[in-house]
């Protein structure tokens, strides 16, 4: 998936500035509801390029305006602020509004790490008689990403196969409320033998397709809005147990606009590896002519065996971007957990 990143400096006037990265995890770069019975679950596969745009539940540290302790306290980055004092914090304005007139030289900020509340206290800067924290904070992030499938049983839909995460921390971010939208001027940067490529594209904010607040191990889930594009025939969810080496293949969206499938073939499977189960490899000539393999924004592409929904792409290999990861779907629909 491709993220935009909102970073915010609480300094006399909030400045906000926005720019284009790439996510990575564990050396390699990241292009990143439920079944009655999984043996009748039947699902909408998607394949097409969404836009993101969410908001976090409090403010995320991503830095320090320096290392002084006083200022810093235990404060760590990738915790997220969701107090000072006693007052609730929702975004980083929130923590201006609040500073800028607070009489006492120190706060109590409490922050969320691992799943726990701590109170901290720390000094306050100065500067022109203007109180502020020294703390970088983040409160927005926007992207492109792939929509997996949308289920028809409960109106929901699930993408991306992976956890949205701050750039800067490595922390998976916890949402507030985030949107998906069909994105406009799609701009493509071709994968190349030393350059992981990426889609890019404006958001049409008048053409929205779901919100969501769920974003977990397995990708973002959410309710769909309005009907989803291009809409694909139902197709039978298959187990993981079902998977085999060999030929498969990819939904994505083609240069025209609509979902085309691309020949893969299947690697690899492992059982334990999160969000990596399922070793991929392009082989159709059409997808690596338009996309050079994968690319950043392919995230949450469906993968698609012997007429089953099986698994979404996940990550691409970053000394060769026509080999990936996938995630099963087993997973990001927790077929495991029913029976």
């Amino acid at each position: 998936m491709k993220i935009k990143r909102n970073s915010v400096f609480l300094t006399l006037a909030i400045m906000v500035a926005i720019l284009l990265i790439s996510i990575t995890y564990d050396g390699i770069k990241n292009y990143y509801i439920e079944a009655v019975n999984k043996s009748n679950k039947y699902v909408y596969p998607c394949g097409n390029l969404i836009g993101i745009k969410a908001k976090t539940d409090g403010a995320l540290v991503i830095g320090y305006e320096d290392e002084s302790l006083e200022y810093i306290g235990g404060i760590k980055k990738g915790d997220n602020i969701i107090k000072i004092n006693e007052k609730k914090i929702e975004n980083a304005y929130d923590i201006y509004e609040y500073i800028k007139d607070i009489k006492e030289d120190f706060v109590y900020l409490t922050v969320e790490r691992d799943s726990k509340e701590l109170v901290i206290k720390i000094k306050l800067k100065v500067e022109d008689e203007e109180k502020r924290l020294g703390l970088w904070v983040r409160d927005k992030v926007s992207g492109v990403g792939t929509m997996t499938f949308y289920d028809p049983d409960n109106e929901e839909f699930k993408a991306i196969g992976h956890p949205i995460k701050d750039f800067d921390t490595s922390k998976i971010l916890k949402i507030k409320e985030g949107s998906v939208y069909y994105p406009t001027e799609v701009n493509l940067e071709k994968s190349t033998e030393s350059v992981i490529g990426n889609f890019d594209c404006n958001l049409d904010e008048y053409n929205l397709i779901g919100t969501f607040s769920n974003n977990d191990n397995e990708g973002i889930e959410g309710n769909i809005i309005n009907n989803i594009k291009h809409k694909l025939p139902l197709i039978k969810v298959g187990n993981k147990n079902e998977i085999k080496r060999g030929k498969a293949s990819i939904l994505l969206e083609n240069e025209e606009g609509y979902v085309y499938p691309y020949d893969i073939n299947i690697e690899n499977i492992y059982e334990n590896k999160v969000d990596k189960n399922i070793v991929i490899e392009i082989i159709d000539e059409k997808l690596v002519n338009y996309t050079g393999g994968i690319v950043q924004g392919m995230s949450g592409a469906p993968i698609i065996q012997n007429n089953k929904l099986v698994g979404a792409l996940t990550h691409v290999f970053e000394d060769n971007a026509k080999k990936g990861y996938g995630i099963f779907i087993d997973e990001m629909i927790e077929l495991d957990k029913r029976n």
